[in-house]
C-alpha cells in the first residue's frame, strides 16, 4: 500500500523557525515531527511506498529522508508541488504514483496516535477525525448511521453543530476514484477559499455513491504554532521518556523528562523539565525547561523557558518565551 504525505506548506506559523527548514524538520522531542509519523509507517508492513509532496525548502525534505531513511524497507518517491493551490492539488501531483488501489493520506505537520491497522482495514473508506471546540480552523464532518453524509472546509460559525474535525488522516479504498473528484474540482474551477480542497473532493466522492465512515484519532496533536509545538515536545517527552537515560555532564541538573541528543556539550545547566536539546547542541550557564533547542544551537547565559531555538542559532543572555532563529525573534 502507498502513502501520500504533503509537506510542500511554508509554515508560516512558525517562522522565523521555517526560515531554515520547513515545518515538518522541526525538531520535536529529539527527531523532525516528520520522522515520527515516519516510523510509525515503516512499523507497518503494509506500507511499501511513501510518497512526499515536496515545495517549499523541498531539497530540504530529500536531503533529510535520504539521509535516515537509506536502509529503510520503505521506497521513499518525491514528487514537487510548484504552486500551493491547495491540499487537493497537492494531492492530485501523486496521481500518475497510485493505480486503482487503496491510498493513505496523512498531513505531515501533526503527530497522531492511532491503530493504523484498524484503519486501513476499514470495510469503507475512513475519514480521522478528532472534536474540538472551535471548529472554524478545519474541515467538519457530518454523519449519519456511521456514514458520513457532509463535510464542510472551515465552516463559519453556526453553519454546523457538528465538532468532529477532520483530523489530516484519510483511508480511500479507491485510489482512481479520489484523483478523479479532484480533477473535477480543477477542470471546473470549483474552490473553497481560493484553493482545491481535499474535503470537496472527498465530499464529491459521497455525493457520487462512495461509503466513507468517520475514524475517531486517540490523539492528535497539532505542531503548527510555537505554543502547540512545545506542548507536543512535552507530551512525548512524557511519554516516551527514557528512565535508563545516562546524562554524562558535570555540574549540570537534570529534570527529567528530557532528551539530550548525541554530541552535545552541556555544562554548569539545569535542564528540564520538558526539554529537548538536539544533536550537537551547546548549553552553557544556563537553565532550560519547556522548550526546544534544535541541532547545533549554542546556548549562553540564558533562561528558556517555552521557547524554540532554530538550527545553529547562537542565543545569549536571553529570558522568555521566544521563538528564535535565522537571527530574528517572535515573541508569542
Amino acid at each position: 500500500m502507498k502513502a501520500i504525505i504533503p509537506v510542500a506548506g511554508i509554515g508560516t506559523r512558525l517562522q522565523p523557525l521555517t526560515n531554515i527548514v520547513p515545518k515538518v524538520l522541526v525538531n520535536v522531542a529529539g527527531k523532525p515531527m516528520l520522522f515520527h509519523l515516519i516510523d510509525e509507517l515503516i512499523k507497518n508492513k503494509k506500507i511499501d511506498t511513501i510518497i512526499l509532496i515536496i515545495g517549499y525548502l523541498g531539497d530540504k525534505v530529500i536531503e533529510f529522508i535520504e539521509a535516515e531513511y537509506k536502509e529503510s524497507p520503505v521506497k521513499f518517491e518525491f514528487v514537487e508541488q510548484k504552486k500551493m493551490l491547495g491540499l487537493g492539488h497537492a494531492i492530485y501531483h501523486a496521481a500518475d504514483h497510485v493505480a486503482d488501489e487503496p491510498v493513505l493520506i496523512i498531513l505531515g505537520d501533526t503527530i497522531f496516535e492511532f491503530d493504523l491497522n484498524a484503519l486501513i482495514s476499514s470495510e469503507h473508506s475512513a475519514i480521522g477525525f478528532k472534536d474540538v471546540e472551535d471548529t472554524t480552523r478545519f474541515g467538519i464532518i457530518e454523519s449519519t448511521n456511521g456514514f458520513i453524509t457532509r463535510m464542510i472546509e472551515k465552516p463559519a460559525p453556526g453553519v454546523t453543530e457538528s465538532k468532529s474535525a477532520i483530523a489530516g488522516l484519510y483511508f480511500i479504498k479507491n485510489g482512481s476514484a479520489l484523483f478523479t473528484a479532484i480533477e473535477h474540482l480543477m477542470d471546473n474551477n470549483i474552490k473553497t477559499k481560493d484553493e482545491y480542497q481535499l474535503t470537496d473532493a472527498l465530499m464529491k466522492m459521497v455525493s457520487d455513491g462512495e461509503k466513507m465512515v468517520p475514524f475517531e484519532i486517540e490523539n492528535w496533536f497539532d505542531c503548527g504554532k510555537p505554543e502547540t509545538l512545545i506542548n507536543t515536545n512535552t507530551y512525548i517527552l512524557t511519554r516516551d521518556w527514557n528512565f535508563d537515560q545516562d546524562y554524562p555532564f558535570e555540574g549540570c541538573t537534570f529534570i527529567e523528562p528530557v532528551y539530550i541528543g548525541e554530541g552535545c556539550h552541556i555544562e554548569n545547566s539545569t535542564i528540564g523539565p520538558n526539554a529537548t536539546v538536539a544533536d550537537g547542541a551547546s548549553v552553557k550557564n544556563s537553565i532550560v525547561r519547556n522548550a526546544l533547542v534544535s541541532e547545533k544551537a549554542e546556548i549562553t547565559d540564558a533562561e528558556l523557558d517555552g521557547t524554540a531555538v532554530g538550527i545553529a542559532e547562537k542565543v545569549t543572555g536571553i529570558h522568555g518565551n521566544e521563538v528564535i532563529a535565522d537571527g530574528k525573534k517572535l515573541t508569542y
